[in-house]
């Protein structure tokens, strides 16, 4: 065979594998607010939930899971958040904080320079699972008044079962920060 043709060739050949060869395709999960019943109907202030922090390694759009008994994680190219983790969990811990204090006003704090009668901040120092065994939830939370002066700091730690899917891992993550959620609902409510 001439090089010349075999040079054409290789790059089509390639080509063609790119184009039809197949892939598996992506799944995209979210978490969603999953509080139901209130905690107190007399609390009335204004609060802002400030952006949850989360670890770097699973502050990704892969979905990162452990392996059983190891140090060693997983990062799945194929299962993956619809956006930051970061964002769904503080989403959905104002939601269900909304639940639990029904006559608050409970707002994702945005901006610089909002005005709030009390202000939550929250990081997740763990946020782990082993599918098919338990999830993990471990994360410091701060509450402060108007005047910036902190009122509240304590860590909570939560383990749940999990299934061996990333669709109740996903729901088993959405449990655990209704749990966190309780908690700082308490934290907000108490004198």
């Amino acid at each position: 065979m001439n090089m010349r043709i075999i040079k054409i060739m290789i790059p089509c050949v390639l080509l063609g594998a790119c184009m039809f060869g197949t892939s598996k395709n992506a799944k995209f999960y979210t978490l969603s607010a999953t509080a139901m019943q209130p905690v107190s109907a007399s609390y009335a202030e204004f609060v802002g939930v400030n952006r949850i922090q989360l670890p770097k390694y699973v502050d990704r759009p892969q979905i990162v899971t452990q392996q059983k008994n190891s140090a060693q994680v997983n990062i799945s190219e194929y299962n993956r958040w619809v956006e930051s983790p970061a964002v769904l969990a503080s989403r959905v811990v104002t939601e269900d904080v909304s639940v639990l204090l029904p006559n608050a006003q409970i707002k994702m704090s945005l901006f610089r320079g909002e005005k709030f009668d009390k202000t939550v901040t929250v990081e997740i120092i763990k946020m782990d699972a082993v599918l098919g065994e338990q999830a993990e939830l471990a994360a410091w939370c701060i509450v402060k008044d108007k005047a910036g002066k902190i009122q509240a700091r304590e860590k909570f730690e939560y383990t749940l079962p999990v299934g061996k899917t990333y669709d109740e891992f996903a729901q088993s993550v959405s449990q655990l920060l209704a749990q966190l959620s309780q908690e700082i609902a308490r934290l907000l409510i108490q004198p």
